[in-house]
């Protein structure tokens, strides 16, 4: 392991949850993402987050070894085609709040317009 990645918070998992979103299933968690080899694979159907997506789960993700914590845009194809929103990978719980309503905010235009497109 390379000693400049920098490890996930033990409680992100927890932060995650608190907020009703939960480890991703359907793409897989991988098992060493706490040890800082893998990421965190995350999803939501609460409504606070899909409003106004063309899906109804929003993904998000945590790649410790970038640095970044990315949401998806909505419209979920493959992270290559559907980052939404990225910020730096929150320390503590308050950053991490902080850092959903940035996500949240800043991937707002790249909604839109996945929903114009859909039109």
């Amino acid at each position: 392991m390379n000693d400049s990645v920098q490890r996930l918070p033990r409680s992100m998992r927890h932060w995650f949850e608190r907020v009703g979103i939960y480890q991703s299933k359907a793409y897989g968690l991988h098992r060493t993402w706490r040890r800082g080899h893998g990421y965190l694979i995350a999803a939501t159907r609460k409504a606070r987050f899909v409003e106004g997506t063309r899906d109804r789960v929003r993904h998000f993700r945590v790649l410790p070894q970038s640095d970044l914590m990315q949401i998806c845009d909505g419209y979920f194809d493959r992270w290559a085609n559907s980052v939404g929103a990225s910020v730096p990978v929150p320390q503590t719980e308050v950053e991490f709040k902080a850092a959903l309503e940035t996500l949240l905010r800043e991937s707002e235009a790249r909604v839109r317009e996945t929903m114009e497109q859909a039109a």
